[in-house]
């Protein structure tokens, strides 16, 4: 996700010169044992590729400004249009030049990073709306053996299996992430052993002539032990790697366990298993948590911030708790029921429900209802979807492959009064009403409505066949569904990453385009438009948008390059300029936030929610011969079921005008 370029720009007024603040410390190296690693283990340290991986690309000027321009074209009339071009011209002539030679010149600088970097941070940590409107929740899919869905044995299983992905990547044991174009003739051990006794930079040119394509692995630093802190202004990331303890949250109490012992080895599964059952044990022989800390991370970023400093004031106990949960590995969420259990009450679980037993600010929150449905969700201000599509598929699949439990074995006993703690808060009047305050907020304010669509007719295979894009009829798809639900064009992005570069993020792609509109004019209720004429306005749709999305992948988008232009201009004490910041140039409030989940092996389906309060955020991912949806809408938006539904309404319309010219 990523919010619009004028809403970021005046987030970020007077703010981009203050530094980030990270804190990283160093950890010892355990000795070698299989077990306390994922299954398959890298003979190529896992950021062999690393320094080798180019910066990210500015795009010329001219080349966005026309980019830019193209984007406001389906929103705007005709003369509208034309006055936009000549303040885009003018812009590209005048202050834009200007700007743009200041941010290359800093780019040559900053080789170590990309140009976006800094401004990417600078919007989520300088946001100060609640974490809740930007974090991100994956299901995982459900163990195929109805015994290891167990609540307690399904998060030991999965625990364990997060502690080897730490182990794996920490000791540079993880396979380092790449694309392969041809996996049958790259994925193999030949392979890896020719590019590991080569040099960075040799290994990295080896692997782009054998059509392999290594991708940015920065993000994995900020995966555990890490948190996001509220402060005033800038929220800070903090990470100490030091750590061995998992910070359990069941019923609104807080726990902290060991899993990692001294030596840094895993902790032995039926430990965990018996530490975690005696967490939920007892939580539930406790007295009700009337006034749960956890919902104070819903607040808004400045509210949580002051009640956070208020509460490490009131004693030392406050603040020696605060420093064990902001450095704990990761957030276990140990829920007690079992309600909703269906893709979107598990969804709707993940993003917003049952706030009081979560700890937002965490890099990684893994959450398992009473029935062993498992969710994680993630802080997107530190983790892309694709960083989180790693966390989900290695943890599923090592779990479910090598489970360190299972329901043939009883409970041991264990010692918990040295590796167990409960955190217990003093509290005073303020913390009791901010989390009285937290809990009508959150009820009121923070309604998201979850619909999902499984979509059997077809799938990739037919669109490929048909030579279409699968990525650009879901697109169009969508404009069809929301042109007939609202009788417009919603402004919309989709997420597209850039790892592909060093420190690579995410550019956009903006699908509404002159060729999506004319196609869900012709597809609602212009009679006139004959078959062929359809036929060939999808043509147009598919390729307009390979081209969109191949830009974007490469670097060659305009959001990130405009952005960063605006960010400059503060920097160097310039006004924004009136061609980003002024109607009608400026971006309009985003209605339509979408991105694919791709068709990873053990998830289920994500969800996020929508960029404005009015609007519809989706995700989706398309299989060989079926397609899933899953939208999120706030109470203010427009009807969600309307829009699924006219999403497979466009696409069964979509399938009969391609099967009738087939004929």
């Amino acid at each position: 996700m990523a919010s619009s370029i004028t809403k970021k720009l005046v987030a970020l007024s007077g703010r981009c010169n203050i530094p980030q603040k990270i804190r990283v410390f160093s950890t010892s190296r355990s000795s070698f044992s299989s077990s306390d690693y994922l299954q398959t283990i890298s003979h190529v340290p896992t950021m062999h590729f690393q320094p080798a991986i180019p910066q990210l690309p500015i795009p010329t000027l001219q080349d966005t400004c026309q980019r830019y321009l193209a984007t406001k074209y389906a929103f705007l009339s005709l003369e509208e249009y034309k006055k936009t071009e000549i303040v885009i011209n003018e812009f590209e002539r005048g202050e834009g030049r200007e700007l743009n030679k200041a941010l290359v010149e800093q780019n040559k600088k900053d080789t170590h990073t990309s140009y976006i970097t800094g401004p990417w941070m600078d919007t989520y940590l300088t946001s100060r709306d609640s974490i809740l409107t930007t974090n991100i929740a994956v299901l995982l899919s459900d163990d195929s053996r109805p015994a290891y869905m167990h609540q307690i044995l399904r998060a030991t299983n999965i625990t364990v299996s997060l502690l080897r992905l730490l182990k794996s990547l920490r000791e540079e044991k993880l396979v380092p992430s790449v694309v392969h174009k041809n996996p049958a003739l790259t994925n193999t051990q030949e392979f890896w052993r020719s590019v590991g006794s080569m040099s960075a930079h040799e290994a990295y040119r080896h692997a782009l002539k054998s059509n392999v394509y290594p991708l940015d692995m920065s993000q994995f630093q900020h995966i555990f032990n890490a948190t996001r802190i509220p402060k005033p202004i800038r929220d800070e990331l903090f990470c100490d790697v030091t750590q061995r303890h998992v910070l359990v949250m069941c019923r609104g109490h807080l726990y902290v366990v060991d899993v990692l012992e001294e030596d840094g080895s895993i902790v032995s599964g039926q430990i965990i298993q018996a530490h975690l059952q005696f967490i939920f044990d007892d939580s539930a022989s406790s007295p009700p948590q009337d006034h749960p800390v956890g919902l104070l991370t819903t607040q808004d970023r400045d509210t949580w911030a002051r009640l956070r400093k208020h509460i490490v004031e009131l004693s030392k106990d406050n603040q020696d708790n605060m420093t064990l949960i902001d450095s704990a590995l990761f957030c276990l969420c140990l829920e007690d029921d079992s309600k909703n259990d269906n893709l979107e009450g598990l969804l709707w679980r993940g993003t917003f429900g049952n706030a009081g037993n979560r700890w937002l600010d965490k890099t990684v929150k893994l959450i398992i209802t009473k029935a062993g449905r498992t969710l994680i969700n993630c802080d997107h201000s530190s983790l892309d979807g694709m960083t989180m599509s790693k966390i989900a598929t290695e943890a599923f699949q090592d779990s479910i492959n090598r489970p360190v439990v299972s329901p043939d074995g009883a409970i041991r006993n264990a010692d918990h009064s040295q590796t167990v703690r409960k955190l217990e808060f003093n509290f005073d009047t303020v913390i009791r009403q901010g989390i009285e305050k937290a809990k009508v907020d959150h009820i009121q304010n923070n309604q998201l409505n979850v619909q999902s669509l499984d979509y059997k007719k077809y799938g990739s295979t037919f669109l490929k066949e048909c030579r279409l894009s699968p990525d650009a009829i879901a697109q169009l798809a969508m404009q069809i569904a929301y042109h007939r639900v609202n009788g417009n064009i919603p402004v919309t992005f989709e997420s597209c990453s850039t790892a592909l570069y060093k420190h690579g993020r995410i550019e956009l792609i903006f699908p509404a385009t002159s060729e999506t509109k004319r196609c869900a004019e012709a597809f609602n209720g212009n009679t006139s438009v004959s078959l062929a004429e359809k036929v060939s306005l999808l043509k147009a749709c598919s390729d307009k948008h390979r081209q969109l999305a191949a830009e974007a992948k490469a670097g060659q988008g305009c959001d990130c390059h405009v952005y960063a232009l605006g960010t400059m201009a503060m920097k160097t004490g310039m006004a924004i300029p009136s061609a980003i910041q002024d109607s009608p140039f400026a971006d309009p409030e985003i209605t339509l936030a979408s991105g694919t989940t791709g068709t990873n092996i053990g998830i289920d389906g994500a969800a996020y929610p929508p960029e404005t309060c009015s609007g519809i955020g989706v995700t989706y991912s398309i299989g060989k011969e079926d397609m899933r949806w899953v939208g999120t809408s706030y109470k203010t938006s427009p009807s969600l079921s309307d829009f699924v539904e006219g999403i497979q309404q466009a696409f069964d319309e979509i399938h009969e005008v391609l099967e009738k010219a087939s004929k």
